[in-house]
Parts: C-alpha cells; structure tokens; sequence
C-alpha cells in the first residue's frame, strides 16, 4: 500500500520440468524467476521488495530491471552475478517463484501469461507452500549463518533472513 504506483503477480509453481529452457531465454521475459528452495517465506519475498521499492524511490537501483533488483535485495551481498546465481533459476529447478512488478499506468497492457511460460502446476504462493519447497541447508550456507544458529522455529529462521536482507549494506 505504500507503493501504489505498482502491481505485484507473484505465482509459485511445482514439478517444473523446462527450467532449463526458461534460463537460457530468462532476457526475454518481464518476470523474475526465483529457485523456491532459497525462499522460506512470504516475509523473505516481501522484505526484499520493500527493499526494492525504496531503492526505486530514492533513485539507488543498480540492476536493469525492477525484477532483477528483487534478485540482488534477496542477498545478502551487494554481488549481482552472485545473487542471481543463488536465488535465479538452475537447469533443474523443479519449484519456481515467478515475480511480475507492473507500473500501474501498464496494468491494461501488461498480457504475458506465465502459465503458458512454465511448464509445471501452479499453487497458491502461501508460506504452507513455500515450506515445503525450501532447503534450509541451502538458505544458512547463501546467508552464512553460523552452525551455532539453532532456531526453535521456522518463525525464528525467517526472522533472521529477513533481518540479513535489512541489514545488507548498512
């Protein structure tokens, strides 16, 4: 509601089997496509788009695309290639996370269907969802958090992601 000058689609998807396609032509389409695993909840994926957001407002983004900003404000370094190899897709990504920003002023012209993209059954972008499909092994090893770091719960997991993502170039 703060940003009322964009529209977010975000569509999760499972059983994907053309990811590999969808990596070699990832140019051509106005969507980030985020490997699942990295993600343990919505809170993750809307704190790196506030993130955006704000960078957007106060003229600070250094991607090409509002997309691809969502891809480096999920690391927890300011390395583009190292985010977008982390959290984009990998040729055998079976759970995708497609994120779509359309301008407001766009939304009438803004058609691309990503059901007809991806080649894989789409389900509801809810954390249930998302639990199953993240890998918190992979999670602490892209945010390097100490084996000491034993959460009680996947509250607890989340809130320190999202913490390193707020933190990130402070």
């Amino acid at each position: 509601p703060q940003f009322p000058d964009f529209t977010l689609k975000i569509s999760l998807f499972k059983d994907v089997t053309n990811s590999q396609e969808i990596r070699n032509k990832i140019a051509e389409y106005p969507f980030a496509f985020i490997d699942a695993k990295t993600i343990c909840s919505v809170e993750q994926l809307m704190a790196a788009l506030y993130r955006v957001f704000i960078e957007k407002n106060y003229n600070r983004i250094r991607t090409k695309s509002l997309t691809s900003e969502c891809l480096l404000c999920l690391a927890p370094t300011s390395n583009i290639g190292e985010a977008f190899r982390k959290f984009g897709l990998k040729d055998d990504t079976k759970e995708v996370i497609c994120l779509q920003i359309i301008p407001t002023e766009d939304i009438p012209t803004s058609d691309t269907d990503i059901g007809l993209i991806l080649n894989g059954a789409e389900v509801d972008f809810n954390d249930e969802h998302l639990r199953q499909f993240c890998d918190k092994d992979v999670i602490r090893e892209i945010y390097k958090f100490d084996a000491s770091f034993q959460p009680n719960s996947i509250e607890e997991f989340t809130r320190a992601v999202v913490s390193a993502i707020q933190l990130r170039g402070l």
